[in-house]
């Protein structure tokens, strides 16, 4: 059974061994969200260093050493890729389900033993010990041998679910306050004592030394105490556990050794924690016992991509407990039957785990995941999947994955099962695939009375009363998805129980779990069909998904009480549907398909279904098409061709109703036939009715219909501006269904629904708990974008009013419903009052330029008081990519399992610049709000900021992403097998939305004149049924728009007109915030800066002669040259010297050249060697400056009106700037140089204060404050001013002696904390500094 979910714990109990005790139950688990996957492209050497072991120096994520255990086999990658590492081609190459033999079928899931060993055997542990290899193989154990590996880490919080991030997050801030706490004692101890030292000395004041201790002892409590970090740094955050990856080839496969530890000593590292594919060996490790999270892997591209395996959440551990869990008796305990009853449906199934949650959209499938999930479950034969996922979809069975769905169970013969949705009571809630697609089994979720009080403590009847509570046959739950589906379609094919207390992992600190949804009912199927197909195979009998699919629905039990579009055909049999398929294994035909359609239907729909007034008060006649389909239809081998030329089926026609008239007979050929059916609902009682046109083989009617016609009628209630739908009682668990036409002119209902008990006269005070959902069908739209759902607690006497917008003329449901574990009977009535005004248009409109936007309102329903409100809540504007996309094939995991068809990823990158930390929601209107049904096989962002470090992630459904200030880049991929598809999208705009820091409001005026003049405002006014006024909209001032905000951006919020006043029910007016607002900003005129429009300096004309006007133009040009060879590295940066010794004998005293040279010997790669000829250099220029002339010059005020004057001020300023900046740098090189006794680096810092202050306020010389404070072991004042560097990540420190990179920054704040002995903060800011800078983006 293939799991399609959030993973399966590979240590969970209950799903480690198979009854038989013949191999493991969980035959493979495979990440294909890619959420895991590990850049593994770093590659290092390691070297055998005798009596110690396997040595990579300096490789780790700290620059530390990693030691590896001696006994490792390490060998060369493979120059070239013999063998593929994934499971081999045999595997992929899977014949036809219709012809697979029955040998192939009795192998079904023990390919573990048989076909995975003949690509690559499973090593066992002395195999890596081994020194026998092929010819030219390395000695092994031998000082000094060399062997390539390969590194990457990962962070444990991108692979954790959220759940356990949040619980191992409190964890470390319960140890990291602690850490804080104990520091804290120190240093306020070391504060008391200078309390005392200071009060106990004569003048009893203190001294400037003693002053600035006293200043550092305090930074440091700050730190401790009051955690006064920059806002947003790394520090303020937990980075969690980060995990360290070594990746090598021992000569057979290969392996990773995960250092969980992040200490790099893994001499002590069993040899089975080497690990290779899981599927091989099965082996899988745990992080931590903080944790007690297991986790696999699977290595990719020649091991340059390591897959770490971690479920995305109990769910898919769950689910796969239900359909295979076994638990093994107990230690001492020989008798099974003590844990049968938590068995799994199918416990002698084997399990593959394919998890399509990704970690990083919280456990979200997406559409590359669901692509690879069912090319893994061919890859790894499964004969019965399971997806317990689903979405509300725009299209039924339309889309890129329903196609290779269909495939996967035509062409490979792989049974799909799949929740129908948790989104009822209301119809058409069934959600994509399950509920929408015909290749898939749909199942609701069924709760019986036994359920009730075992699994769920619930009474099921009243003791004094005798009354029953829960319904004595059962019931869906009132959550379980409904059909139709949008095209008519059943919805629904079967009903399972819906919860299960069974397996959980292990980091959830439990064994079991009560969950419930159609996510359970599902994968209990999915288990009644493994039995069924291991009897089958047992017994010989080919069973095909259309033959097994026709056998469960045809023994389905039909449960009393419920409506076929809730249960389908009906609870699932095992024991019948076994013998419909002994009884029918030699019928041939029950191995055809046959496809439904209405033709004369736009859209050619798979049912009839009729919702709007005028559909039902006519009489009609529809065209049915029915073709017989043989596997898929590509397959033409000869003998499926021979079965479509013979195929001919005589079927007898019946209609389950009067009010549907059918034939009685159809001869059906191969390319279908048609044949007429006539509907007369005129006579039909408002509410829901359902019919089928069943088709039943002439020949042989007992073995049930072989298709039908599925056919729902919605009579809605006639149109009524107010309708009062009367008093209701409610029997356990019964959903009451009303549908109402929404008037023309409606925007919006008013549900309301008052308790009747009294409460004076009734004593049971309790709550009564009522589900009210209301949905509308809208073209090319999901019910999703046109429901609302509430679950009420109704006190006596207590009424409730639920505005709810509505479309006018569409026929809207409105469901009532008794939760199935509801003790007592609600006793309500309910009344609809529509409400709302015609806005046209419906969407406003403001372009830049003071035109505003305006509405012509008119009240068709009742008078309506107006008072127009519109505000502006979100920001979004346009980006472009910065270059044409590429194209390029995707890795190994996506090979489509039909063609070997390679499928392709077109990626885009999109620059944007963050004003301030805030969140932002990538949009692309293009793609998203599409998944199942999507043209496209999936899109995914993600976000990363300026050092590539990652942030979020966003796909279908995008959600906010925290973005720091400054520059951050989106990357976008978008796949596809069909290369022209993705080449129309190459220069593909995106929009960043981001909410309005503060709304703004608008203003609205009754006329245009008064809107353009700022005339009188819109005053609230009564609006009589039948009449209209206008309303204009003026746009916002440019003052009130966003920092940032550019021409093209769009600010969009909404408006509402209707003012009912505070004494009418629900919100006396429109509900959902109303009617949209954009606006479009425009151009607007940039204010003068003050240096603009500042008094022009006085200048002297230019009195040069042109001899030295060139002469020293070409000197700045020599120096301007030569200044750009100080960032370059390697010869040109040799040439510099060279060049700057021989320009130095031209212009021996010009100063910038000697400032050329002092940065030269300064800069960061060479100081360390040089720092004799930096103290010279800045000699040479403080020598040529003259600081007397300096020093009188600035102790005078200069004539602003005089030419010279001004000429001289520009002189002395730069003169002053190279003093400076020599001083500063010659400071710092004898602070490196000197001892500190002999006083050098004071006098050096003594001479630069004349000239510029040394502290913390100034920024250009932080390189020398730092040190300054680190000589004085001001370590306090070092770590305050690092913080505040870090606050714009070093930016303040450019064109300064000494720029400072935040990894900078960062290594050195390392260095102080380790000086302080902060060892916690140190591990923190340590990890940071590995995640802050990736040398490349995260994969997808």
């Amino acid at each position: 059974i293939g799991i399609l979910d959030t993973g399966i714990d590979p240590g969970a109990i209950g799903l480690g061994s198979l009854p038989d005790h013949k191999g493991r139950k969980l035959v493979h688990v495979s990440d294909c969200t890619g959420s895991g996957d590990v850049d593994m492209s770093t590659e290092s050497e390691a070297v055998y260093v005798q009596g110690k072991g396997w040595v990579i120096e300096k490789g780790g994520l700290f620059g530390r050493e990693i030691v590896l255990n001696p006994a490792l086999r390490l060998n060369p990658f493979p120059t070239a890729q013999t063998s593929k590492d994934s499971v081999g081609d045999d595997l992929v190459i899977v014949q036809d389900a219709q012809t697979r033999s029955e040998d192939e079928n009795d192998r079904g899931n023990n390919f573990f033993e048989d076909d995975l060993t003949t690509s690559s055997p499973p090593m066992s542990t002395n195999d890596l010990t081994e020194s026998s290899l092929p010819g030219g193989a390395p000695a092994y154990n031998v000082p000094g041998t060399k062997m390539p590996v390969r590194l990457g880490y990962k962070r444990a919080y991108e692979l954790f679910p959220k759940k356990l991030a949040d619980r191992v997050r409190s964890h470390h801030k319960t140890q990291f306050e602690d850490s804080q706490h104990q520091h804290a004692v120190t240093v306020r101890s070391q504060l008391s004592a200078w309390e005392l030292k200071v009060s106990s000395s004569k003048s009893k004041k203190p001294t400037q030394e003693e002053l600035r201790e006293k200043e550092d002892l305090q930074a440091r409590l700050d730190i401790l105490e009051g955690m006064k970090f920059p806002e947003g740094d790394v520090l303020m955050e937990d980075p969690g556990p980060l995990y360290q990856l070594i990746s090598f080839y021992d000569g057979a496969e290969y392996r990773v050794i995960v250092d969980t530890e992040g200490k790099g000593d893994l001499r002590n590292v069993p040899l089975d924690m080497a690990l290779t594919d899981y599927y091989k060996e099965g082996k899988y490790g745990m992080f931590s016992s903080v944790d007690m999270c297991n986790y696999a892997v699977n290595l990719y591209d020649g091991g340059k991509v390591v897959s770490i395996v971690v479920d995305s959440s109990p769910h898919g551990s769950h689910v796969g407990g239900i359909a295979a869990a076994f638990f093994p008796p107990k230690e001492g305990e020989e008798n099974e039957d003590d844990e049968g009853d938590a068995h799994g449906v199918a416990p002698g199934a084997k399990l593959v785990s394919l998890k399509i949650g990704d970690s990083r959209l919280g456990s979200m499938e997406t559409g590359s995941a669901l692509s690879r999930a069912l090319i893994e479950a061919v890859k790894h034969k499964c004969d019965v999947i399971n997806l317990s996922f689903g979405e509300g979809c725009v299209l039924p069975n339309r889309g890129r994955f329903i196609q290779l769905a269909e495939e996967l169970v035509t062409k490979y013969g792989i049974v799909f099962v799949s929740s129908a949705g948790n989104n009822g009571p209301c119809l058409s809630t069934v959600g994509a695939p399950g509920g929408t697609s015909e290749a898939l089994i749909s199942v609701s979720a069924f709760v019986s009375q036994a359920m009730a009080q075992a699994m769920y403590s619930v009474r099921t009847k009243d003791s004094k009363t005798g009354e029953d509570l829960t319904a004595v046959g059962g019931s869906t739950y009132a959550w379980s998805s409904v059909g139709p589906t949008a095209d008519g379609s059943v919805g629904v094919d079967l009903t399972a129980p819906g919860g299960a207390i069974t397996c959980v992992p292990n980091w959830l600190l439990q064994k079991n779990q009560l969950m419930n949804g159609t996510s359970m009912s599902s994968p209990n199927v999915a288990g009644c069909i493994a039995l069924l197909l291991s009897a089958a195979k047992a017994e010989g009998i080919k069973v095909t998904p259309a033959r097994l699919k026709r056998a469960i629905m045809n023994s389905a039990k039909v449960m009393d009480g419920l409506s076929c579009l809730q249960q389908g055909s009906g609870m699932i049999q095992v024991a019948k549907a076994w013998e419909y398929l002994k009884n029918s294994k030699d019928d041939t035909c029950e191995d055809i398909t046959y496809k439904v359609n209405i033709i004369d239907s736009p859209g050619q729909p798979r049912g009839v279904y009729l919702r709007q007034p005028e559909d039902v008060s006519v009489k009609q006649t529809f065209t049915v098409n029915v073709q017989a389909l043989f596997a898929s239809e590509d397959t033409v081998d000869i003998e499926t061709q021979r079965k479509r030329v013979e195929f001919e089926m005589k079927f007898a026609l019946q209609s389950t109703v009067s009010w549907v008239q059918a034939p009685d007979y159809l001869m059906l050929m191969n390319n279908g036939r048609s044949f007429k059916i006539t509907i007369d609902p005129t006579k039909l009682d408002a509410g829901v009715h359902t019919a089928k046109i069943l088709a039943y083989d002439s020949n042989a009617p007992e073995s049930g219909p072989r298709f039908f016609v599925p056919i729902t009628i919605l009579k809605p209630l006639a149109e009524n501006p107010s309708l009062a739908l009367g008093k209701l009682e409610f029997a356990p668990s019964e959903t009451k269904r009303y549908f109402l036409t929404v008037p023309k002119g409606a925007s919006w209902m008013d549900v309301t629904i008052k308790d009747c008990r009294e409460t004076k006269m009734d004593k049971d005070l309790s709550t009564r708990q009522l589900v009210v959902h209301t949905v509308q069908m809208l073209p090319h739209m999901a019910y999703r974008d046109a429901e609302a759902k509430r679950r009420m607690n109704l006190s006596p006497s207590q009424e409730t009013v639920m505005s709810i917008p509505v479309h006018p003329g569409v026929t809207a449901e409105l469901a009532l419903a008794r939760d199935w574990s509801a003790v007592g009977s609600p006793s309500i009535k309910v009344s609809v009052d529509f409400r709302g005004i015609t806005v046209t248009p419906s969407t406003l409109t403001m372009l830049s330029g003071g035109g505003g936007a305006r509405a012509q309102l008119s009240s068709n329903m009742r008078d309506e008081f107006i008072l127009p409100s519109a505000k502006l809540t979100t920001w979004k504007t346009p980006i472009s990519p910065v270059s044409e996309g590429l194209i390029s094939p995707c890795d190994e995991r996506d090979v489509l399992i039909t063609g070997n068809k390679q499928i392709y990823q077109l990626v885009l990158t999109y620059e944007f610049e963050q004003k301030s930390s805030g969140t932002i929601t990538p949009r692309v209107p293009a793609l998203q709000g599409y998944l199942y049904e999507s043209g496209f096989e999936s899109q995914m962002m993600l976000v990363f900021d300026e050092d590539k470090r990652y942030l979020g992630a966003a796909d279908s459904w995008p959600t906010e992403v925290n973005v720091a200030k400054g520059k951050a880049c989106i990357r976008l991929q978008i796949r596809h097998d069909d290369v022209t598809k993705l080449e129309k999208l190459k220069d593909l705009s995106i929009w960043i939305e981001r909410k309005l820091s503060k709304d703004i409001a608008l203003s609205a005026y009754p006329t245009h004149n008064s809107m353009v003049a700022s005339g009188p405002a819109f005053k609230r006014r009564s609006l009589r049924k039948g009449g209209s006024t206008t309303v204009f909209l003026k746009e916002p001032a440019s003052s009130d728009l966003p920092t940032g905000c550019k021409c093209g951006d769009v600010l969009s919020g909404s408006t509402t007109f209707v003012d009912g006043g505070r004494n009418l029910a629900g919100l006396g007016k429109e509900p959902g915030g109303g009617f949209p607002v954009k606006f479009v900003v425009g151009n607007y005129l940039q204010k003068k800066d003050e240096k603009d429009t500042a008094a022009k300096t006085a200048e002297l004309p230019d009195e040069r002669s042109a001899t030295v006007k060139m002469e020293e133009a070409i000197r700045s040009l020599k120096v301007g040259e030569l200044n750009s060879l100080l960032e370059k590295s390697g010869d040109e940066a040799e040439a510099f010297e060279e060049v700057y010794k021989m320009f130095l004998t031209e212009y021996p005293n010009h100063i910038p050249l000697l400032m050329a040279g002092l940065k030269y010997y300064d800069h960061k790669d060479r100081r360390e060697k040089s720092l004799s000829e930096v103290v010279d250099a800045a000699d040479t220029v403080i020598d040529l400056v003259n600081e007397g002339d300096l020093a009188m010059h600035f102790g005078t005020s200069h004539d602003k009106e005089d030419p010279e004057s001004c000429k001289e001020q520009k002189d002395m300023e730069e003169k002053k700037v190279f003093l400076i900046e020599a001083l500063a740098r010659k400071a710092r090189a004898v602070g490196d140089i000197s001892p500190e006794e002999n006083g050098a680096f004071e006098n050096a810092l003594k001479h630069l204060s004349k000239w510029d202050t040394v502290d913390a306020s100034n920024k250009k010389l932080a390189a020398l404050v730092l040190q300054k404070f680190g000589k004085a072991q001001r370590l306090g004042s070092q770590l305050k001013l690092l913080n505040e560097l870090l606050k714009n990540n070093g930016n303040d420190t450019k064109g300064g002696i000494c720029p400072l990179t935040k990894i900078d920054l960062l290594e050195k704040r390392t260095e102080v904390l380790k000086n302080l002995n902060y060892s916690h903060l140190v591990d923190r800011n340590e990890k940071w500094k590995a995640i802050s800078s990736p040398k490349d983006y995260a994969p997808f």
